[in-house]
């Protein structure tokens, strides 16, 4: 089953700006916008609907422009353009505020923030006294806030929350990101409670999802933090078994059914919101699709490590291979392919590092061969056997399950990092990349934000 979202009309969209009349106006430019809303129009609860898909809109936009940078950062994608902003992240470095794409992603992710903020006050505002038409759409953007406050925790080394409009907030600070996980979790908490009351097993599913996934990528977080050479801490590869993702990521599976390749993701349209890694991308061609995936020198695509053709030739990942396909799309589509933040193959793979850690490997029947198998078995591809000395160890095994499924969805540079390896394209000679200097380094505020914001300018340090 796949969760497909962003189904709204231009009218729904978060286009909202206060009508100016200017009485010079005539002719061309005495012109009324029906996608306008008045201010005052947000505290009816008929305008509910209209909130939380705005809320949706401005999260699935903003998920696509910072993406754009996490995966250059990565090995995902490579730069073959012009821009030199892509080269600087694609080799490593991710702290300039100047960076102009960087930049011109931040303001978009904290709209997502804001909105996402917006349409749960609104909202519960309208629910706490029996005006809300359709609980669900509270659960809803419970849900889009759990998802906008999980990306500011995955994408940034400090951010300011709390902004309201023209009133300024203070940044959190480096050490405090992790607080972005708890608010996150505090609201798939809330969704999940009006969900089960109205009965949405759907919203169910993907609020205990996103759960374990903001639950999971804290425990990461803590890994990574303090940033520098020590990351990941201890030494060894960071693994996570957390017992609150477990229970939860079991949970959701549970919900979203036990066969089924449940996926939550954001589509794109003409008639709502562009992808805008898509415009980077397929479209204008910046950046293409990382060489340990698709290696154009070789003309050849990842393979699985088990699995072999009648040949006796390693065959193309299934999934790498459909991932692929989707995102470039054609000249039509590539404006619009959707993109996977929450999925069934992501849970299960939570479930075998946790079976990992535990030491829970020994044979077929192994839970970490089981979570493992689970999207094996859905694309056809040979079962993965620990007890096979030609297979994979499970620690390599693992690595290339998450390499290959949770492809484009905001997951990859945290890996490397807590894996203690590189993308391969980080700047290892002078100056040596960030990446690799101060592992665990995300992104910064950046100057949009340092210039307008008082308390930047008051104590830039804060802001650091």
């Amino acid at each position: 089953m796949t969760t497909r979202q962003l189904g709204l009309t231009a009218g729904a969209l978060t286009r909202w700006s206060v009508v100016v009349g200017l009485a010079a106006c005539s002719g061309l430019l005495d012109v009324q916008n029906p996608n306008n809303v008045a201010a005052e129009d947000l505290d009816k609860p008929a305008a509910a609907p209209a909130i939380a898909n705005g809320a949706l809109s401005s999260l699935a936009y903003g998920w696509g422009a910072i993406l754009t940078e996490y995966a250059t950062v990565s090995d995902e994608l490579t730069w073959v353009g012009s821009r030199d902003g892509f080269r600087d992240l694609d080799v490593g470095n991710l702290t300039s505020p100047t960076n102009e794409f960087t930049d011109a992603a931040f303001p978009f992710v904290g709209r997502a923030r804001w909105m996402a903020d917006l349409a749960i006050k609104k909202l519960s505002g309208f629910d706490a006294v029996g005006a809300l038409k359709d609980r669900n759409d509270l659960a809803r953007s419970y849900l889009y806030g759990a998802l906008a406050y999980s990306m500011i925790g995955d994408m940034f080394n400090n951010f300011p929350i709390g902004s309201d409009m023209r009133v300024a907030a203070p940044p959190l600070g480096r050490a405090n990101m992790d607080s972005t996980y708890k608010v996150a979790i505090a609201y798939a908490t809330a969704g999940l409670a009006v969900a089960a009351a109205t009965g949405n097993t759907g919203y169910q599913a993907a609020l205990t999802a996103v759960r374990a996934r903001a639950e999971h990528a804290k425990a990461i977080w803590a890994t990574l933090h303090p940033v520098g050479p020590a990351v990941p801490i201890g030494g060894a590869p960071a693994l996570i078994d957390d017992a609150a993702a477990n229970a939860d990521a079991a949970a959701a599976l549970a919900l979203a059914g036990a066969a089924a390749d449940w996926k939550f993701r954001f589509s794109y349209s003409a008639t709502t919101v562009d992808n805008y890694i898509g415009a980077w991308v397929p479209s204008r061609q910046e950046m293409r699709i990382g060489a340990r995936y698709v290696n154009k020198a070789t003309k050849d695509t990842l393979r699985d490590p088990i699995t072999v053709d009648a040949a006796g030739k390693n065959v193309v990942d299934p999934e790498i291979r459909r991932a692929v396909v989707e995102f470039l799309g054609t000249s039509t589509t590539q404006l619009y392919s959707p993109l996977t933040v929450l999925s069934a193959r992501e849970l299960h793979l939570i479930l075998a590092e946790a079976a990992l850690v535990a030491g829970d490997t020994v044979g077929p029947g192994s839970a970490f061969a089981t979570h493992i198998n689970f999207r094996r078995g859905l694309d056809k591809l040979q079962l993965y056997d620990p007890s096979n000395i030609a297979h994979p160890r499970p620690l390599a095994m693992l690595k290339y399950e998450r390499m290959v499924n949770t492809f484009l969805q905001g997951r990859r540079v945290h890996d490397l990092y807590r894996y203690g390896e590189r993308a391969d394209l980080w700047q290892t000679s002078v100056p040596v990349a960030e990446a690799i200097s101060t592992p665990g380094t995300l992104f910064p505020i950046t100057q949009v934000e340092l210039l307008s914001n008082p308390y930047c300018v008051r104590d830039p340090t804060a802001c650091y």
